[in-house]
């Protein structure tokens, strides 16, 4: 018998699955930008086969799978051992702006995270080319207007912009401790692309999620507290509309200390905690 756990055992599989050229397709697909997988402006840019593996890719963006397993081990010390908890490292002041960022990084049909992925993505297979995106700009001018309008190509030769997003930033911290908020970004980031893969395998098989899966996706809503009974959103998205309230309503809750800002978050702060959302609308768009 192996002894190798469980955990450890999913993360050498993905780590084996991420190493080969083929599994780059399935990452990003899911990813949408401007209503359009990232693979569209990606293909413009690169039409033939690709040469970046997806791993490759998430050490691009910040998140090496190797430190997922590392992540397990520092939320199991956290959850399971209360007698050793250690101090909040981080202030009110600064988790009322990550929060800000994470969610907004997280929303559906987003635009703030996925044009950092994008670049990033052009980029590595760019390099893997022994060219520079900067080479690129006939290739730019082949995207859709509506990308264009999202991504100038000052952009993504980083003219503009040159610092990657906040989020990823976060997620690229592998110190150890961990620090909380790389951990939570890297669950995002998994959370982000394993939902959306799946759904994609489920189209694939021919099943429509939100149909499909009406009854376990209104049950678990409801018991969750996201809605009320028998009123289920539209779509997954309206989902989006209590947590953009709640952020909105937060920006004036003071943060001088942790009792005065919980305090002021009252009701929001059980709204911006919940991340079952993001599960939600990555598998029910």
């Amino acid at each position: 018998m192996s002894e190798i756990g469980t955990h450890d055992m999913a993360w050498l599989a993905l780590a084996e699955w991420s190493s080969r050229t083929s599994s780059l397709h399935r990452l990003i697909a899911p990813i949408k930008l401007a209503g359009s997988s990232l693979l569209d402006p990606f293909q413009e840019f690169f039409p033939a086969e690709v040469s970046t593996a997806a791993g490759q890719l998430m050490v691009e963006w910040g998140f090496d799978l190797h430190q997922g397993s590392a992540d397990r081990s520092e939320r199991n010390w956290s959850s399971y051992q209360p007698t050793a908890l250690g101090p909040i490292v981080t202030t009110p002041s600064e988790d009322a702006a990550f929060l800000r960022m994470f969610w907004n990084a997280c929303r559906p049909n987003g635009v703030e995270l996925e044009r950092h992925l994008l670049r990033i993505l052009l980029e590595t297979e760019a390099r893997s080319h022994n060219s520079q995106l900067a080479e690129y700009g006939h290739s730019y001018q082949r995207l859709q207007d509506s990308n264009k309008r999202l991504i100038t190509f000052d952009f993504l030769t980083r003219v503009d912009e040159p610092v990657d997003h906040d989020f990823l930033v976060q997620l690229s911290k592998d110190t150890l401790p961990a620090p909380p908020y790389a951990m939570m970004c890297r669950a995002g980031l998994l959370l982000r692309l394993a939902t959306g893969m799946a759904e994609e395998n489920l189209r694939a098989a021919g099943v429509q999620p939100i149909d499909h899966f009406n009854d376990w996706w209104q049950e678990f809503g409801t018991g969750h507290g996201l809605w009320a009974p028998d009123f289920p959103p539209a779509t997954s998205a309206d989902l989006w509309d209590d947590i953009d309230l709640a952020l909105e309503e937060s920006t004036t809750a003071p943060t001088d200390h942790r009792h005065e800002w919980v305090s002021a978050l009252a009701g929001n702060a059980m709204w911006i905690c919940q991340t079952e959302r993001a599960a939600l609308w990555g598998l029910f768009q």
